[in-house]
């Protein structure tokens, strides 16, 4: 029979050394996942005579792909692990996990099992890295977060990597439990405020004999955007970013009191970019930033944190 989406699932368990099948894995709530394995063929120059075109040629193999996910407190400190690593935990029931920009960041293991089929399938990825996260916050719709995955290897397997893998549980958070602090005071006029990361990932180290796939991927200098939308009251927003003035940013989104998605970025600066009026609605300052760590006491552009009822991750 056809594989339809609803009966797939994505897998993810964390590698002990990079291309290492991971042996522990985990199925993870998604709204999709566009993960794939991909090997161009391009024409070859060789002449024979004629017109007609000799067999085309294989370039390297490349895995990359968005997965989108619900945003939450339970399953995305999974995600923020690949990407920052383990987390500094406290408190007592609930928990307070937080990420910070490591020094290095770990691979894992992804896998799309298709069920559907007369004989089932898996797609195996080694050597997954997060190379972006992003998330906007505003409006009524689905809170969601995208996840950038670049990978190493792809295959096509009969039997999944754990036979018995632990299913993650949702809780979701959602777009009206959210607040912003902006400079340290309450953000009450925000209409929408989004944030990027780029992991600095280095995608390009593929070596002779390595059969067209990357060899390694060494992390690099983390890059933090982001904007932010007003409602054009004042200029208190644009009159930072005119005058270069340092500010921050923290999006609290709280379900309860154990179950908390926040994300902070300490240090910002505004591009100035002052309002236009493309008509007779109510106006909105519209500010593009780019976070940098400086001297900000987290030691960190951008710090995660989940609080939730599970003791360790």
């Amino acid at each position: 029979m056809q594989q339809t989406g609803v009966n797939a699932k994505v897998l993810i368990g964390e590698e002990s050394a990079f291309k290492t099948v991971a042996t522990v894995g985990f199925v993870m709530p998604v709204n999709s996942c566009g993960v794939k394995g991909v090997q161009a063929l391009s024409m070859a120059q060789t002449l024979t005579g004629t017109r007609n075109p000799v067999a085309p040629f294989a370039g390297n193999r490349d895995v990359s792909g968005s997965i989108v996910v619900p945003a939450d407190s339970l399953a995305m400190p999974y995600w923020l692990q690949k990407m920052f690593g383990d987390p500094a935990t406290t408190g007592a029931d609930p928990y307070v996990h937080e990420y910070k920009i490591g020094a290095t960041m770990p691979s894992f293991t992804l896998e799309e099992q298709f069920l559907d089929l007369a004989v089932a399938k898996y797609a195996r990825f080694l050597g997954c890295m997060v190379s972006g996260w992003s998330m906007t916050v505003g409006g009524d719709g689905e809170l969601v977060s995208n996840i950038d995955i670049i990978g190493a290897s792809e295959s096509l397997q009969t039997a999944s990597f754990d036979a018995a893998p632990t299913t993650i549980s949702l809780a979701r958070v959602e777009n009206f439990q959210a607040a912003v602090t902006e400079g340290g005071g309450a953000l009450s006029n925000a209409r929408e405020v989004s944030f990027s990361i780029a992991f600095g990932l280095d995608t390009d180290q593929f070596v002779i004999g390595g059969s067209g796939v990357r060899g390694s991927v060494p992390v690099g200098i983390v890059g933090v955007s982001g904007n932010v939308k007003t409602l054009f009251e004042d200029t208190t927003l644009l009159d930072k970013a005119i005058a270069g003035t340092e500010s921050g940013l923290k999006i609290t989104i709280t379900s309860g009191a154990s179950s908390i998605l926040e994300v902070e970025i300490q240090e910002l600066r505004y591009e100035r970019n002052t309002p236009d009026i493309p008509g007779p609605q109510g106006l909105l300052a519209d500010l593009n930033f780019q976070g940098y760590y400086t001297d900000g006491g987290e030691a960190s552009a951008i710090v995660a944190r989940v609080t939730n009822g599970v003791a360790s991750y």
